[in-house]
């Protein structure tokens, strides 16, 4: 098949069902463009707890904000990799955002302010201790990249997208998940118009290149444990961050941690953000040699990914609430919990995996269907767009049609087991969406919520 007749055929399966202006002003909007999510884990083979947060993780859904593109093998196991400084260098490329670029040698990092720079290594910055003592903080996130590479997991992200069956190329998926449809007049259409590319710009901007990969290192460990690695990573923080006062408030922000977690153990992980490389030479290079041409596909090296950043979370073992409950079952509980939460960080974080939610209006009421387990908090602002389709081009575009913070007192606890617990504590939460203070004026169910700082 020719790349003319390609394109034309692809843009008509592709041109979008129907415009966001023509939506039901009362209505909730469900059907919207998520990105896609692979995770794996960072097998440790002493790990406490090793096969049953495994299975936890193994078992547990995609965050719903996110479409489900995980491949078949998604375990890392850490004792095959022994990091050298080439895997340095070669890490250090993949986090540009040009993959030919030069890989410089890894530098200490610049000095920041007191409290920011403590704060971020308290929050942000991988574990330094566990059982591959020998590896650096940095180097788990090195030994990631070296599974993605060796692994050829891009790829296996792009035969996800593409590859229906053993040989046949297929832009199903694609159509599915971007709301795109096609029928006998958008084929005319298509054929007498300069959307066909437009329409592929489109589908690899607003899907394709929204593709990551998250990768998850767990701990168990005692709240004495948790908040002595913890204050180990305030310190060093601190100590970049140059020592004296930036010490004390390491401490001091280690002694107000403590304070607020409760007893018992915890399920710790540190997650590492990878995003598919997807740019306009990519893709004429997929789509006019590679497309229908399995054999120049899967000799190619086309594909990589982009290291983003990493984040870290923790949640408890509530063996003091779920007391019917086995370990097991307990530990999968913050396993789970602590997953959502460095997923909600790495978000709220990073521009590129912020993700788009449906806003609900009712009445004078601005809502939406999340809360907690994003990570929500009172004050934190989005917002609003409204999707239309650019009717030169056929590309969907974003307007900002205002802003909305979060409202105070009325944020959704959406956490796993969050409604059992809050039952067995004697507690009741009598709404299961989060409100927001704005105005009305001009929104409309259907709309879309982006944080923004």
């Amino acid at each position: 098949m020719s790349l003319k007749r390609f394109i034309l055929t692809v843009s008509a399966m592709t041109l979008i069902a129907s415009n966001a202006n023509a939506q039901k002003r009362d209505s909730i909007d469900e059907n919207y463009r998520r990105s896609s999510l692979c995770v794996l884990l960072i097998d440790e083979a002493d790990m406490p707890m090793r096969d049953t947060i495994k299975a936890a993780f193994l078992s547990s859904p995609i965050p719903d904000k996110y479409n489900d593109h995980n491949i078949c093998e998604r375990i890392i196991n850490i004792k095959d990799y022994k990091v050298t400084d080439n895997d340095r260098l070669a890490f250090e490329a993949a986090s540009k955002a040009d993959p030919s670029a030069t890989a410089v040698a890894v530098t200490a990092p610049k000095k920041k302010g007191a409290f920011g720079g403590m704060m971020k290594g308290m929050l942000g910055l991988p574990t330094i201790t566990g059982s591959n003592s020998s590896m650096s903080k940095d180097d788990y996130a090195v030994a990631a990249n070296m599974h993605i590479v060796d692994n050829g997991i891009a790829k296996q992200l792009v035969d996800n997208w593409f590859i229906d069956g053993d040989t046949i190329f297929s832009m199903k998926k694609v159509q599915e998940r971007g709301l795109y449809a096609a029928s006998a007049l958008d084929v005319e259409t298509a054929k007498n118009s300069a959307r066909g590319m437009a329409m592929l710009e489109d589908a690899g901007e607003e899907l394709i290149g929204n593709t990551f990969v998250v990768v998850s290192r767990y701990r168990y460990m005692s709240k004495d444990e948790l908040v002595a690695e913890i204050n180990a990573i305030a310190q060093t923080a601190a100590n970049i961050a140059g020592g004296g006062y930036a010490s004390l408030g390491a401490s001091a922000a280690t002694i107000a941690i403590k304070a607020s977690l409760g007893a018992g153990y915890y399920v710790k992980t540190t997650s590492y953000l990878f995003k598919l490389r997807w740019n306009p030479e990519v893709a004429s290079t997929f789509y006019s040699e590679l497309w229908n041409n399995r054999e120049a596909y899967d000799d190619s090296e086309l594909f990589s990914l982009q290291y983003i950043g990493s984040e870290s979370a923790w949640a408890n073992v509530k063996a003091g609430i779920f007391t019917s409950k086995p370990e097991s079952e307990l530990i999968r509980i913050a396993t789970v919990n602590a997953s959502d939460a460095a997923i909600a960080k790495l978000a709220k974080n990073n521009d590129v995996f912020k993700t788009k939610t449906p806003l609900i209006i009712d009445g004078d009421g601005i809502y939406a269907k999340i809360g907690l387990k994003e990570g929500l908090e009172a004050g934190d602002r989005f917002e609003v767009l409204e999707r239309i389709q650019d009717e030169k081009t056929g590309k969907t575009v974003y307007n900002k049609k205002g802003e909305v913070k979060v409202s105070k007192g009325h944020i959704w606890d959406n956490r796993y087991m969050a409604d059992e617990e809050l039952r067995l504590t004697g507690k009741e939460q009598d709404f299961d969406m989060t409100r927001f203070d704005g105005s009305v004026k001009g929104l409309y169910s259907g709309m879309l919520l982006r944080q923004i700082k």
